[in-house]
């Protein structure tokens, strides 16, 4: 018989009082993502950012979904945004029509490892970095589990792991895409979706009949 693969998950993160298994250890300077981050430049953190948007467009692509647009607000705009204010998001991705259960895991998983993946590339990779970007991808997460609530964190087969290992290989395949398109994005913060297609060398989707959604501005 063969003995399924469970992997180790750090528990020691809360959210909003909910546990929030990281896959590395690291120092704990709270639940915000940003002190995690606090070293590394503006610059730095626009291109992680970018990079992370690029990979859900992309695989919304790949997945024959129809993508709105992406977009990604500066660090300098964050950072000097009131405490109050909600409205500002780091960045964003609309798309539409994507149904099935492994492209919707490969869209979900693909931001914060495609995060991870450049960390390594740029040589810039540490434990606290890549828990930041593990709570950076807090959304991303919740979705998938309101979808597929049979999975979790190290219990068994149907473990959050699997998610991750489907979007690194993903990100592995799609790399030069992803790149060309986080290159523009974090030079025009505003992607619309022809563009994004055009970038990434993969044409758009049809758009879903049951979307309301418009504007892409």
């Amino acid at each position: 018989m063969t003995t399924q693969t469970t992997y180790t998950w750090h528990t020691g993160m809360d959210i909003n009082g909910q546990p929030y298994p990281t896959r590395h250890h690291a120092p704990d300077y709270g639940s915000n993502s940003d002190a995690y981050h606090s070293d590394l430049t503006n610059q730095q953190r626009d291109q992680m950012r970018a990079i992370h948007e690029a990979a859900h467009a992309v695989a919304g692509l790949a997945a024959h979904a129809h993508i709105h647009h992406a977009k990604i607000s500066t660090t300098a705009v964050l950072k000097n945004a009131a405490p109050s204010d909600t409205g500002i998001k780091s960045g964003d991705v609309f798309a539409c029509n994507i149904t099935g259960g492994h492209d919707i895991a490969v869209f979900l998983g693909v931001g914060e490892r495609a995060e991870d993946h450049w960390l390594h590339q740029k040589n810039l990779w540490t434990p606290a970095r890549a828990v930041g970007i593990e709570l950076g991808a807090t959304g991303d997460r919740r979705h998938f589990l309101a979808l597929n609530p049979h999975f979790g964190f190290g219990a068994d087969h149907n473990d959050y792991r699997v998610v991750h290992d489907l979007a690194d290989q993903f990100v592995s395949q799609r790399w030069k895409a992803i790149t060309a398109v986080a290159d523009e994005l974090v030079e025009r913060l505003h992607l619309p979706g022809e563009r994004i297609a055009e970038l990434a060398q993969i044409p758009n989707g049809i758009h879903s009949a049951t979307c309301t959604y418009t504007n892409a501005a």
